[in-house]
């Protein structure tokens, strides 16, 4: 879209542990887009992020809200060029991020009834993920290259139908478990997060790292984290 105002403007990608303006902003799930220092469309718009589905591109999945979040970027941005002041929205608190994993119920694509606390004993990698996600499904790919025998996964299928994540599911084989976010889970976790989001625990479910998006070094960043754990587990035996 930006290449639409001739260099006039550009499009810059932060991660969101290290952006300053989504810092100062309190902004604390992503995504959140910002205009100069402006911020104009928050997590809330795409996800029912710890709140009621209101957003103004809820349900993200439909081809009218894309579009409509598009349009209303291109008229923010060519505001700013012609010199206008563009309106800021405030961020929606939601719930504080948990510390631990919670112990939900979760139901297994076979059936089988799993908790997080059955899972203690290793470190625990959850990743958030939809069909319609190419960078989710390139991280699944990714985490069949992990030892079972050292870290638990669970697959959390958000925004997707279920006959979508059994096809793929088939078709991938997956590392670990699979599961399709209910009620219980979605507001255990004060989400859903946007995807792909990954959160690694440690062998006593306690939350190490949360890891945003997909950028480059995104499997370089989990692997590294998941080494130290093995690393902190063993010594602790």
């Amino acid at each position: 879209m930006v290449d639409e105002f001739g260099g006039r403007a550009k499009f810059v990608v932060e991660d969101l542990g290290a952006s300053a303006i989504a810092e100062r902003f309190g902004v604390g799930a992503y995504p959140a887009i910002f205009v100069d220092q402006a911020l104009v469309a928050r997590p809330e718009d795409f996800y029912e992020w710890g709140g009621p589905k209101s957003g103004k591109y809820i349900p993200w999945t439909d081809l009218a809200n894309r579009r409509r979040f598009q349009e209303d970027l291109r008229t923010m941005i060519g505001l700013r060029l012609e010199g206008g002041d563009v309106p800021s929205l405030e961020i929606t608190k939601g719930a504080a991020p948990a510390k631990t994993l919670p112990d939900v119920a979760m139901t297994r694509l076979d059936g089988r009834r799993i908790t997080f606390s059955q899972l203690r004993g290793k470190p625990v990698l959850v990743e958030f993920w939809a069909t319609w996600c190419p960078m989710c499904i390139k991280s699944m790919e990714w985490m069949k290259t992990l030892d079972p025998a050292k870290v638990e996964v669970v697959n959390i299928a958000i925004e997707s139908k279920r006959e979508d994540v059994e096809k793929l599911v088939a078709s991938l084989q997956p590392l670990g478990n699979v599961v399709i976010a209910s009620d219980a889970v979605r507001q255990a976790f004060s989400g859903p997060p946007a995807v792909p989001t990954l959160v690694l625990a440690d062998d006593r479910g306690n939350i190490v790292k949360v890891f945003y998006g997909a950028p480059d070094t995104l499997h370089d960043e989990v692997g590294r984290a998941l080494e130290g754990l093995e690393s902190v587990s063993v010594a602790s035996r």
